[in-house]
């Protein structure tokens, strides 16, 4: 790992600075889009579909994967947040201000609903097991 990613807050100046965010739980599943967002120092993500068996349910058995920002490949862990009640507005309000920069506030409603709120995880830094790229 690059030095830029040796912390939280270089994990979360990444997130903030990329195009694009693909997560994978595991090392070997296939890389899906989604939005990450940044509250201080911390990354997190929701899903947007429900269907199972998804990413978010690996996630919850194993929580060992991985992220793609635009090009840089990063070894992660995704666990629902401990204090998962208290961030839940401050993780809103990031998606907020997140859609709105995009200009599709229309998505807000759905990244925002009670589901959306309750599959929030939260994304830090991971070493890769042996033998893993």
């Amino acid at each position: 790992m690059s030095s830029l990613l040796d912390t939280a807050l270089g994990l979360a100046d990444l997130v903030d600075s990329s195009l694009k965010h693909e997560i994978r739980a595991g090392y070997t599943h296939r890389f899906i889009t989604l939005m990450f967002v940044t509250v201080g120092a911390r990354v997190f993500c929701r899903r947007y579909t429900y269907g199972e068996p998804s990413w978010h349910s690996v996630f919850q058995t194993d929580p060992a994967g991985q992220v793609r920002l635009d090009k840089t490949l990063v070894n992660i862990e995704a666990r629902v947040p401990q204090d998962l009640d208290e961030i839940v507005p401050d993780v809103d309000q990031a998606y907020a201000d997140a859609l709105r920069k995009l200009g599709a506030s229309y998505m807000l409603a759905g990244a925002t609903e009670p589901r959306a709120r309750e599959s929030t995880m939260e994304i830090r830094l991971a070493e890769p097991p042996a033998g893993t790229p």
